[in-house]
């Protein structure tokens, strides 16, 4: 962000102390679960409403825009910005609006729009000396550009021409910055423009400035290894940024302080410090946008390591202090997790504000373990919570490692492959460290709350030498304690909605074409004519491959099947339009949805879809669909996606499914982790509903009791077959 929006956000920000997450005004402003810069938003976006002057509007216009920007919500600071650059702004002003412009579409990869956004601010004010630094800063942000090094140099020699301190320094620590990013050949450089940065923060009175000086050159000494200069610096950043009450810049700096105190070991420091990293972190968390950057998330790049870090300290404290206070560490330990668990499935929803934690605090009932597995870079730990209390156990298996043994079993598993050797493994590193609290408490259910790649482990499918880990528990999922509500054991209403895609329609031709083209290519035979050629017969005959690829027919024999079990309605194949099933939705509101149709988990919600017969049904549409007009107070008890898969590999994808419950508000969801036989999946569908109707059973046991059954059939007693359904959320 640059130039004079960026003035008139900080000045917006200056004022602004909390907000809360919601819906709100024009704009689609959220209002509710926020930091400082939402708030900013929303007052920014009742002055754009309330402005009358086409100037007003269009200055307005300008900072709601950069305010935008700087949450990534690139549509909305598309439309605003282009509002004020559609107003008179004097040329300065549109400049800054052109510059912003320009960093949006950087953001998009768009980068020839960018260069050409910047060229055009420079151009509205050539002499402007400011004007033309910013645009070659900008400039300098294009992968594309050259020299980079001595351009910086000479950016760096052109700040002397600003006359105002505070405006020289945000543009010398703009030089630091990319500097930084450089490596060895720009160390010198970043170093020099880091130390003027300071000094020109420091003599105009901006403390939030100087602490971002402080934290770059924290960073540089930290990477000469020099944790006791490092150090002591990011401490001097964090009194100017306490100063200026710059939580999101704290968040940093605490982060890198609890980091280096451990580095020289002092342990008691830097836990103080990661807690207050955290805290902090939590205050702005609605603040930091959710980016996507060559596969990593804000999430994992921003906030993981401070909440991981504060977790790793707080179970080694553990195992120093008396037990009364280890149990107080324990819960801290998992409490701290579980805003990892709301953080990682806001990032999943690409919303800040698309969780609402629960604050109820519950114990598991009797005969019930919950399990937080917790990957760390050098092993794993595995908080174990029972009616009796929270217990810890520890295993010696770096995080790399289990990802590796964890993405082979997997593999092993869709496979079908002998997989006895890595099941027995897993279970080393995961359940053998809790097998005697488990048979002390007499545990028949393990609730896993797993982290990362575990995510895509079937735990049901483990194996201690003996059996199945499925033939000793009754195995559940949740994404976190905070992100469901208690369980309850009332008996759940089995009034139902079954709907069924056996045989597709109109939706084959409304696919990501990419999904599409790697289905006809796995299908294609060798030296069979291309279906995706140009042409009317080409494209019919691409649409009959692909209905003829995406048939599921032991649909119709599993929807046949359930109806004798489930009161209710029905729709299948053609009757399972998208206006049939809103329809149905709205007429009945049935408290168990069975839904059998191609739907993919994929890496974000974006990504995630279900198919009925004419439409795709986004993640957004089924959660308008599944609670438009439904009480709050009486959400979807069960939700059945049996013909749903998560991508492959995708440790995310898992998210999937604990993200449709909590869009749908449904209490329990049931599905697969990869595609399913026909005839499994028909019968431990029936299975699970019948136990279900019996009313003796929770969802948990019936689910195991109907995969039992299968595992008791020869020709489908490998895992492939009897380990991919999940249960998520209430297991009661």
């Amino acid at each position: 962000m640059g130039g004079v929006a960026a003035l008139w956000l900080a000045g917006a920000l200056g004022s602004a102390v909390a907000a809360t997450c919601g819906s709100g005004g024009a704009g689609g402003v959220e209002s509710a679960g926020g930091g400082p810069l939402r708030l900013a938003v929303v007052a920014m976006q009742a002055t754009l409403d309330k402005a009358v002057d086409p100037l007003a509007r269009a200055r307005a216009a300008a900072a709601l825009g950069a305010a935008w920007l700087e949450l990534d919500r690139q549509d909305d600071a598309t439309r605003v910005l282009q509002q004020a650059l559609g107003g008179p702004l004097p040329a300065r002003e549109r400049a800054a609006v052109l510059l912003d412009l320009g960093t949006l579409a950087l953001t998009q990869r768009r980068h020839a729009d960018a260069d050409a956004a910047w060229a055009a601010a420079a151009a509205l004010a050539p002499d402007d000396v400011e004007l033309a630094l910013a645009a070659e800063l900008n400039r300098l942000r294009l992968p594309e550009a050259t020299n980079r090094p001595a351009r910086l140099q000479a950016a760096l020699a052109r700040t002397a021409l600003l006359g105002d301190a505070a405006i020289r320094a945000r543009h010398v620590l703009n030089v630091a910055a990319q500097a930084t990013t450089l490596g060895p050949e720009g160390s010198a450089l970043a170093w020099r423009a880091h130390e003027d940065g300071r000094a020109l923060a420091l003599a105009a009175g901006e403390q939030r400035l100087a602490a971002e000086a402080y934290e770059g050159l924290a960073t540089l000494a930290e990477a000469q290894r020099r944790p006791d200069d490092a150090l002591r610096l990011a401490e001097q950043g964090i009194a100017h940024a306490r100063r200026a009450n710059a939580r999101e810049r704290l968040m940093q700096l605490e982060g890198q302080a609890g980091r280096l105190a451990l580095q020289l070991g002092d342990a008691e420091r830097a836990l103080a410090a990661y807690r207050r990293a955290v805290e902090h972190a939590e205050a702005v968390r609605s603040d930091i946008p959710v980016r996507y950057q060559d596969g990593r998330s804000s999430f994992r790049d921003t906030l993981e390591p401070l909440y991981l870090g504060l977790t790793d300290l707080l179970l080694r404290r553990s195992d120093a202090v008396p037990p009364a206070e280890r149990s107080a560490l324990l819960r801290q330990a998992r409490d701290t997790v579980e805003l990892i668990k709301q953080t990682e499935l806001e990032d999943w929803l690409r919303s800040r504000c698309g969780v609402d934690p629960n604050r109820l605090a519950w114990k598991p009932p009797a005969g019930t373990a919950l399990l937080h597995a917790i990957i760390l870079r050098d092993r794993l730990e595995l908080l174990v919570e029972t009616a009796a209390g929270i217990e810890r156990r520890t295993s010696a298996i770096g995080g790399e490692q289990l990802r590796g043994e964890v993405l082979d079993f997997v593999a092993a598993l869709r496979e079908r492959m002998p997989l006895r050797a890595r099941a027995e493994g897993l279970y080393e590193a995961l359940i053998a460290p809790l097998e005697p609290l488990l048979a002390a408490e007499r545990i028949d259910t393990l609730v896993v709350v797993p982290d990362g790649v575990l995510r895509l482990l079937p735990f049901a499918a483990l194996h201690d030498g003996r059996g199945w880990l499925l033939q000793r528990y009754a195995v559940a999922t949740v994404p976190g304690l905070s992100l469901i509500p208690p369980p309850r054991t009332a008996r759940t209403e089995l009034r139902s909605l079954l709907a069924g895609m056996s045989e597709p329609g109109p939706v084959v031709d409304k696919l990501p074409r990419e999904l599409t083209d790697n289905m006809l290519d796995a299908g294609a035979p060798a030296g069979s004519a291309d279906p995706t050629r140009q042409g009317g017969a080409a494209v019919g005959e691409r649409s009959t491959a692909l209905r003829e690829a995406l048939a599921l027919p032991g649909v119709r024999q599993e929807i046949e099947a359930l109806a004798l079990v489930l009161p209710g309605a029905v729709l299948l194949d053609r009757a399972f339009t998208l206006q049939a099933l809103k329809a149905q939705m709205r007429a009945s509101a049935p408290p168990v949805v069975h839904i059998a149709s191609h739907g993919v988990f994929g890496s974000s919600a974006e990504t995630t879809f279900i198919m009925t017969y004419d439409e795709l049904l986004t993640l957004d549409g089924l959660q308008s669909l599944l609670s438009d007009g439904r009480p709050r107070e009486s959400p979807i008890e069960l939700l059945t996606l049996s013909a749903c898969q998560t991508a492959e590999g995708d440790d995310r994808a898992p998210l999937g499914m604990s993200g449709t419950a909590l869009k749908a508000r449904a209490r329990t969801v049931l599905g697969t982790l990869w595609p399913v036989a026909d005839d499994a999946a028909q019968q431990v569908m029936e299975g699970f509903y019948r136990h279900l109707a019996a009313g003796r059973l929770t969802r948990a046991a019936a689910l195991r009791d109907a995969q039992l059954s299968l595992l008791a059939k020869p020709t489908r007693s490998h895992p492939f077959f009897w380990a991919p359904f999940a249960l998520i959320g209430d297991w009661q």
